[in-house]
């Protein structure tokens, strides 16, 4: 009696669902991956969903989401009483406490939620059998599409075949693979006079750009070196000839400078009048009417920028998807690597290594899933400025993590300059030390330091 009691119970935590409510509650860690790894229907009982969904509304506006606001959100679409009240959602984030096992407590309140759909579907399938259908094949073909349709909604893709990647199935184009390399070698025969003819984003710097074949979709590039050498200046450099000459969006995370310190050297660059002169306001007339010039045309583009410091990967990640939804990027830069933060917040030493790595492996996914190129800055160690030339190896990057090994594209800033003023003065170097899908190389630039500026560089300009 008691055992038929108990299966009529459709399977559920109570628990489970009140932690993963609480966890969210009092961690913006947790809200991100709850709301990535659940959905109202999900929770069993009715003000747990309506608790959920309130949280979630909140996390794709971008707006925090504590007790305070929960309950302000619910008071407002009249569920406020339905949920206990104020009260029960500040027994939800007490009874959740500091709790770092959010995963699994999701991971729980996903599993009684299939298991409850499985058996809401046998239900049917047995009501349907007991109905003795005239079409049996058609109801067992109706039942079978009830199960796949849990399963599908719950597992992630197997894997494809070489013979559907072949065929041009997964493929923008949906060409055949041969039909995609026939397109591939008529527009490199007829491809104009001047044009590079690269498969990527083109950076439009020129022999950057032959190298890598372009910015690649879903590659993780980052872009190293010593304090000074430049590295935030290429970045812009290439958001600004992205979105300016390409016409393409750019997003942007500085995690150490302003959006109004990056628009400073964008309008810098772009006008090539001194920064000296845009601070002070020491204009001509005709340097006014450059970055007036420059500014319309800066309003002409998107460019989306987040200076939010100190952000968690985990943020970071969430807020990059809500903008290639909201605005479609084709580039991500991130500036920089060593000031974002791990999912855990603790940040001993011992940790460090771990969570760097963590980091690097999580923006991989992230330049995979968006399928855009990720541009990532990083410091390099001590070791270059001991070195004589002062010349970047891999090695430097080793004792952070894992970065060498998740990136793509692994490229060091040099200025000689910078260490010695009559050693190549106005020159930068591009050391490409690791090229996932091509050569490696290194690759002289021009830096017009006035201008917080990289160009091309002219092998006649050095004799100037």
């Amino acid at each position: 009696m008691s055992q038929s009691s108990l299966t009529k119970t459709p399977p559920h935590s109570k628990e489970s669902e009140m932690m993963v409510l609480g966890c969210m509650l009092t961690n913006i860690n947790s809200l991100n991956t709850a709301v990535d790894r659940l959905d109202d229907s999900d929770f069993y009982f009715p003000e747990h969903r309506y608790i959920f969904s309130v949280m979630r509304n909140l996390y794709k506006a971008d707006k925090p989401a504590d007790v305070h606001l929960v309950a302000e959100e619910l008071k407002r679409i009249e569920k406020l009483k339905a949920v206990g009240g104020i009260s029960y959602l500040t027994t939800l984030a007490q009874y959740a406490g500091t709790s770092a096992y959010i995963e699994h407590y999701a991971e729980i309140v996903r599993n009684k939620a299939v298991l409850r759909r499985m058996a809401q579907a046998a239900q049917e399938i047995e009501k349907e059998a007991l109905n003795e259908p005239e079409d049996v094949f058609s109801s067992l073909d109706q039942a079978q599409q009830m199960l796949f349709k849990i399963s599908q909604s719950n597992t992630t893709n197997v894997g494809v075949t070489i013979q559907d990647v072949l065929s041009g199935v997964y493929s923008d184009s949906k060409l055949p693979y041969l039909k995609q390399l026939e397109k591939r070698q008529e527009e490199f025969i007829n491809r104009p006079e001047g044009d590079l003819g690269i498969q990527g984003l083109s950076s439009h710097f020129m022999d950057l750009d032959r190298t890598l074949n372009g910015l690649g979709n879903s590659n993780l590039i980052i872009i190293a070196g010593r304090p000074a050498m430049g590295k935030t200046v290429m970045a812009m450099n290439i958001a600004e000839n992205v979105a300016l000459k390409g016409g393409k969006p750019v997003g942007i995370f500085s995690l150490e400078m302003t959006a109004e310190q990056l628009l400073q050297r964008l309008v810098c660059s772009h006008s090539e009048i001194e920064s000296e002169k845009l601070q002070t306001g020491s204009l001509s007339g005709i340097e006014y009417q450059s970055v007036v010039s420059t500014v319309k045309e800066l309003q002409k583009h998107t460019i989306v920028i987040d200076d939010q410091p100190g952000i968690k990967i985990s943020d970071l990640r969430a807020r990059a998807r809500r903008m290639k939804e909201a605005y479609n990027i084709q580039v991500l830069i991130v500036d920089y690597l060593q000031l974002l933060t791990g999912s855990n917040s603790n940040r001993n030493s011992d940790s460090r290594q771990n969570e760097i790595s963590e980091i690097s492996r999580l923006l991989k996914n992230l330049a995979r899933e968006l399928d855009i190129p990720v541009i990532c800055l990083s410091q390099l160690s001590r070791k270059v400025e001991e070195r004589t030339g002062h010349r970047p190896m891999m090695s430097d990057l080793r004792e952070s993590g894992s970065i060498e090994q998740d990136a793509d594209v692994v490229i060091f800033m040099l200025r000689r300059d910078y260490y010695d003023p009559m050693d190549k003065p106005g020159m930068a170097e591009l050391i490409i030390a690791k090229n996932r899908h091509g050569s490696i190389g290194n690759i002289n630039l021009s830096f017009k330091k006035q201008f917080v500026k990289f160009l091309n560089y002219a092998p006649e300009e050095a004799s100037v």
